[in-house]
């Protein structure tokens, strides 16, 4: 899963995870492993799983158990874990390393044979030495615990940000498979799909040039109130296509623009002045009254 911050990468596995759990029983052992390259991200995804799987369902039973396993837990927390193997272990990539070499955790790990998920969160960070050490766990992982249908799963904002998507895409399969040490095939890469929120606005269109052209004039004195005004409006409309979201030459399908700047001679008020023929000042003023009413 290669899309941005925010996008609900999480979610898109965690869903699977919990629906595999309500259909085949909580209470089995460990059905997923979820790798963290950091506690903090750990302990936010614990809270994400509080609010869905806990809040709400008072003392219990809860449809899934989960639990974090780092260094930051104490000894009473790590003891009841081991007795009580939950199904969800969130987890870095050094506390599982331990965990399969120390013998006092054997029974976690015995309890997470034939495990159905792993998924390794924010997999762009593991890069060079630290890249190895955990594509070697993860072959152990897979080998020691990997049930048949053992789905392994890897989410990043950024990996590949040049070339088309395709391109993009069969250089994340590359990664993935050195990872994870099975073949991950191009169309296994699943990226975002954008959608314009304002209807497009054509530079080539006369009578979208006169809109334009109008919207600076007006300035301030624009009525954009509510969303739809907003998005009504041909600034908006323009701003949308000019730094928002465009059309990938090869594919037409919709992209993140690269960023630009307001000012200078490739900015975006100069841009919309030499579109409008009307002062640059004027158009900066529009445009950054546009960004703060957004």
């Amino acid at each position: 899963l290669t899309t941005g911050t925010g996008s609900g990468k999480s979610l898109a596995y965690i869903i699977p995870i919990v629906n595999h759990i309500l259909k085949t029983g909580s209470g089995q052992g460990v059905k997923a492993i979820i790798i963290y390259p950091m506690n903090a991200l750990a302990n936010s995804q614990f809270g994400e799983l509080e609010k869905f799987l806990k809040n709400g369902f008072g003392s219990g039973p809860y449809p899934a158990t989960f639990e974090r396993y780092t260094g930051q837990q104490d000894q009473e927390t790590r003891d009841r874990i081991l007795k009580n193997p939950p199904d969800i272990l969130l987890t870095n990539y050094v506390m599982l390393e331990l965990m399969l070499t120390r013998p006092f955790e054997k029974k976690i790990i015995e309890s997470a044979r034939n495990l159905e998920f792993l998924v390794l969160d924010e997999l762009h960070t593991y890069l060079g030495r630290q890249g190895a050490d955990v594509t070697l766990l993860l072959r152990r992982v897979r080998e020691l615990l990997g049930g048949k249908q053992l789905i392994c799963v890897g989410t990043s904002a950024t990996i590949a940000s040049s070339g088309t998507w395709q391109q993009q895409r069969a250089r994340v399969a590359e990664l993935a498979t050195r990872l994870f040490g099975g073949q991950v095939a191009d169309n296994c890469i699943v990226g975002e799909t954008l959608k314009r929120c304002s209807p497009p606005l054509s530079e080539s269109n006369p009578s979208d040039i006169s809109a334009l052209k109008k919207a600076i004039q007006q300035g301030d004195k624009r009525a954009l109130n509510t969303f739809d005004e907003f998005i009504a409006d041909p600034i908006s409309r323009w701003l949308e296509g000019a730094v928002g979201i465009i059309p990938e030459e090869e594919s037409g399908r919709l992209i993140r623009s690269m960023p630009a700047s307001l000012t200078g001679a490739s900015g975006i008020a100069s841009k919309l002045s030499r579109l409008t023929g009307l002062p640059i000042p004027d158009c900066e003023r529009v445009i950054i009254s546009s960004f703060l009413k957004g």
